[in-house]
């Protein structure tokens, strides 16, 4: 039986193998080359960038510096401002409520030069600060009224007394709050104030007084003694001496003894309140003291008018 030879499996692999190692030689070089040259490509990029990432710090540096940065932000801000404006929103009038005493070019002053300007970019809150700055100004509100009209209301203060300070005359409100200098005409009907830090601590002498008509009515004069305590002088010459503390309480009992007895109606030197348990006063020539038990509590006995009397001077 003739022998059959077999095909060699080894030889065509061998040619695959040869063809492939060929087109590898044939190629091989174009792909390592494109590689390398993406990688120095890549590395010129990033070089590039950092280059450009310098430069780009050093002008924000100099126009930091040079303050160009400020101002190209202030025109892009005036351009929108302006394009605002441009579009109606513009203020083209302004309205006020409850001046009586404030002036109006006083008052306009403070809101500012806001004809024409935005609407929208208009500060209304620094606006009403301003204006609660005025001396007559108790307090105030600004409301922009879109699209064209910005409005003021102003509660002004009350004046309750002229405070009198190294030969000058305040007015004061019945919080102590200074509203204007004025002059030594002005206000005379009012109570007259003296002495340093006064107006803050008057408030609550000022508040009990004006609750008693007759005697606020009566009143002429507020002396702040040692900054501690006040004496009240009346119009008719009387001085009223208050305690440091209760000013209301004793504001009370000279107001009902005075209501009783007419006690302010007589012709006294002085009354002394300063003891809660008794009034003591001095009339004129007397050279001693009257007694009589105050409102706050009552002494327990109540010695009539003349008999009962103190070598207190006062």
């Amino acid at each position: 039986m003739p022998s059959v030879k077999r095909k060699s499996a080894a030889k065509k692999p061998a040619k695959k193998t040869a063809k492939k190692t060929r087109a590898k030689k044939k190629t091989g070089g174009r792909g390592s080359a494109s590689h390398d040259l993406g990688v120095r490509f890549s590395g010129l990029f990033k070089a590039a960038g950092a280059g450009l990432g310098v430069v780009a710090l050093l002008v924000g540096v100099v126009l930091w510096t040079g303050g160009y940065v400020g101002v190209l932000t202030e025109r892009a801000g005036g351009a929108v401002e302006n394009a605002v404006a441009s579009a109606g929103f513009d203020v083209r009038r302004v309205t006020v409520k409850g001046l009586s005493k404030t002036g109006h070019t006083e008052l306009l002053n403070a809101v500012g030069p806001v004809i024409g300007d935005s609407i929208l970019h208009f500060d209304h809150h620094r606006a009403m600060a301003r204006i609660e700055e005025l001396g007559w100004v108790r307090s105030a509100a600004v409301t922009r009224l879109l699209p064209n009209t910005v409005h003021v209301s102003v509660r002004e203060r009350v004046p309750a007394a002229v405070w009198q300070l190294s030969g000058k005359l305040y007015l004061i409100d019945g919080a102590g709050a200074v509203i204007d200098e004025v002059g030594a005409y002005e206000y005379s009907s009012m109570p007259l104030i003296v002495g340093a830090g006064a107006p803050e601590a008057a408030s609550e002498i000022l508040q009990a007084l004006k609750g008693e008509d007759a005697l606020w009515n009566m009143t002429t004069a507020l002396v702040r003694v040692s900054d501690r305590r006040w004496n009240v002088r009346l119009k008719n010459g009387v001085d009223i001496k208050f305690p440091e503390t209760e000013i209301a309480m004793a504001v009370a009992d000279i107001a009902a003894l005075h209501a009783a007895h007419g006690l302010l109606d007589e012709d006294l030197e002085y009354i002394d309140l300063r003891d809660p348990e008794r009034v003591i006063f001095r009339r004129k020539g007397d050279k001693r003291d009257t007694i009589r038990p105050g409102a706050r509590p009552a002494a327990p006995t109540a010695p009539p008018p003349g008999s009962a009397t103190s070598p207190r001077n006062g």
